[in-house]
């Protein structure tokens, strides 16, 4: 593999687009997009990527599996878990399981002198997760040149995002 397509492979693994991996790679703007398709078509540079994607996720510990599996934490806690346990300051929240530690995001004391926990909302977690799963779908009508419904009414794109 030469220089070039290395330093191709640690850029694209910044925020893996091709295109700007390509360019910032040394290859000319003109034509990043017909290198990063080749470069990307590529066994030599595939497998790079391959193992420099094993390398990151074993140094960082940070994969699909895990991303999902906080999400569904997040988006799956019980509150009645936390309210089963006595909480008089940000030390009890160490008592608290784990499934449901990780859905407290902020304490505080109220006006009274109560402590308070925030906890993550749920919507944000549940849209992630319904959107990787392909859950959520949103269905746009086609419209002419006069922003009027094309004919026939009954046509419609689903865009899956």
């Amino acid at each position: 593999m030469t220089e070039r397509q290395g330093r191709f492979v640690a850029e694209y693994l910044v925020d893996l687009n091709a295109t700007r991996a390509a360019m910032r790679a040394g290859y000319g703007a003109g034509y990043a997009r017909r290198h990063a398709w080749k470069l990307l078509r590529s066994a030599r540079v595939r497998a790079a990527i391959g193992q420099a994607e094993a390398a990151l996720e074993e140094r960082t510990k940070f994969s699909q599996d895990r991303v999902i599996a906080e999400l569904t934490r997040l988006a799956f806690y019980d509150v009645g878990l936390i309210a089963a346990h006595r909480l008089n300051g940000p030390e009890d929240i160490a008592t608290l399981p784990v499934e449901v530690r990780a859905a407290v995001t902020g304490w505080s004391w109220d006006k009274a002198g109560n402590f308070t926990v925030r906890l993550a909302p749920r919507t944000p977690s549940l849209d992630l997760l319904a959107r990787h799963f392909g859950l959520l779908k949103d269905v746009r009508q086609h419209l002419d040149r006069d922003g009027r419904p094309a004919d026939p009414p009954a046509l419609y794109t689903v865009v899956v995002r």
